[in-house]
């Protein structure tokens, strides 16, 4: 008996890394003066490219970790040197983002379970 995509482990650990990536994009897009003063601009993960990429990541797209892995730890650097550059009115949200980044990173480059996952063909 095979089990439905969405009652696997795997399936779960990719969904959430999909909803981190799209919730980053989102509140940089939408709150962005809680990172940079009004004036300021800031992108991390290519704004709706990254929407896409995380929507790739469960629809099982060829190479699709491996983008999002180079794309991720770009903007983990990113972020390292913002936070040590910016005024400490950030340094809390830059570092909830580092965390986020930091988890985000973890699942897409070493969970064994979004590799399974994105890498098997499921035929029902």
């Amino acid at each position: 008996m095979k089990t439905k995509l969405f009652q696997e482990k795997k399936f779960f650990l990719t969904l959430l890394t999909s909803i981190l990536i799209i919730s980053i994009v989102l509140i940089i897009d939408y709150k962005k003066t809680l990172f940079v003063h009004e004036t300021g601009h800031l992108k991390i993960l290519g704004g709706g490219l990254g929407i896409i990429l995380a929507i790739g990541l469960i629809l099982k797209w060829k190479y699709i970790r491996q983008i999002l892995g180079v794309l991720v730890l770009i903007s983990l650097v990113a972020v390292i040197v913002m936070a040590i550059g910016s005024s400490k009115e950030f340094l809390l949200s830059y570092s909830i983002l580092l965390s986020t980044l930091i988890l985000i990173a973890y699942f897409l480059l070493f969970s064994k379970s979004v590799k399974d996952y994105v890498n098997s063909k499921y035929i029902d």
